[in-house]
């Protein structure tokens, strides 16, 4: 029996106008250029089909993987999708004519298979240029040649090119503009491009050119480093919830969890909460995360566990078995948990959402 999803109490809501919310704020921001969604790793763990079925009206689809895209072909989705990954082998290149995916190229393996392919048949990919995030991309003193290279293949497509800011997020770094500065000086723009990702969309409008892609501020969690600075209208598209499994009445002295990490303060009343690291919530915890009961803030004591959390509710006057709780959503935030655990809110977002039963509001 699996032990994930409806056979446990913890459950996540996901709410599909959050998400047309965010797409069209973050789509008005940036202005004339056009807004790929980026639902890799299952939509940030918010379900790819059913996300991209909710933005019908989206420019384009981004994702990791050419099964990623597959899947979304066969659900019906019938926008560009961008496959950021590219292809590893020829198998995986014809699929992309077949389904007619585009995909991102970054080394000359992905070029030698285009020139020995009898009929791309109009395939559109896209370039990635290496601008200083160092991991995927072609050198900036390749750059000619791959162009000389791609110009080869007579059944080619559209080409276009992008790259991938490394600290967009912090508006302070000089490293974002030396990156966008880096692509003015390739010369290129007679190619419709693709530089911004959220934070880029969000604090960097020098990125903005022809394309941006939006990932996790889509989900309403804003990728600024000083968010509570850079406010954005953003909605939190995931709540996590759970109920209470029991309640407990400590002395001042008492030891609660794992290594007896925790020692009662005073006489407290403590929640047993079904959640815990199987149902993707953090475990590593270096400061007091919340969660919320009956509309008030509770403290999380002790460590959590495989399937339990404990909960100071000394200042709920009324709390019961059954009871629920929300451990993140409008309040707190994905990101107050990811900062609670030094963490950040994609990899809560994609555990949390891989693990938990899921339930969609607002699918019209």
């Amino acid at each position: 029996m699996n032990s994930h999803g409806p056979n446990r109490h913890a459950r996540v809501s996901i709410d599909l106008e959050a998400i047309r919310h965010n797409y069209g704020l973050l789509k008005k921001t940036a202005g004339d250029n056009h807004l790929i969604a980026v639902i890799k790793a299952d939509a940030y763990g918010h379900g790819a089909i059913e996300v991209a079925k909710a933005l019908m009206d989206a420019d384009a689809f981004a994702v990791a993987a050419v099964g990623e895209a597959i899947a979304l072909r066969q659900a019906g989705i019938k926008q560009k999708i961008l496959v950021l990954g590219g292809y590893l082998r020829l198998q995986e290149l014809e699929t992309c004519i077949e389904y007619q995916l585009d995909p991102v190229i970054h080394q000359q393996c992905h070029l030698d298979q285009l020139l020995n392919h009898a009929d791309l048949q109009g395939l559109q990919v896209w370039v990635k240029i290496d601008s200083g995030m160092g991991r995927l991309g072609y050198a900036l003193d390749t750059v000619a040649g791959v162009i000389e290279q791609l110009g080869r293949a007579a059944t080619l497509g559209e080409v276009r090119f992008m790259t991938h800011l490394a600290s967009a997020d912090n508006l302070e770094s000089s490293f974002t503009e030396q990156q966008i500065n880096v692509v003015k000086d390739l010369q290129l723009d007679h190619y419709e491009w693709g530089i911004a990702n959220s934070s880029g969309i969000i604090g960097w409008p020098d990125a903005h050119n022809t394309w941006v892609r939006a990932g996790i501020a889509m989900y309403g969690a804003n990728p600024m480093s000083n968010r509570k600075q850079t406010a954005v209208d953003l909605k939190p598209v995931m709540q996590m919830k759970t109920q209470i499994l029991a309640v407990n009445h400590h002395r001042k002295g008492d030891l609660i969890g794992y290594s007896n990490s925790y020692t009662c303060s005073k006489d407290m009343k403590i929640a047993v909460i079904a959640a815990g690291y199987a149902d993707g919530y953090p475990r590593h915890k270096i400061d007091t995360a919340q969660v919320k009961i009956h509309g008030q803030l509770c403290d999380i004591v002790g460590r959590v566990s495989m399937d339990m959390m404990t909960v100071d509710v000394s200042a709920l006057e009324t709390v019961n078995v059954d009871d629920e709780v929300i451990l993140f959503g409008a309040s707190p935030e994905v990101n107050d948990i990811a900062d609670s655990s030094e963490t950040i809110a994609y990899e809560i977002l994609c555990n949390v959402g891989a693990h938990a039963r899921r339930e969609y509001l607002n699918k019209e």
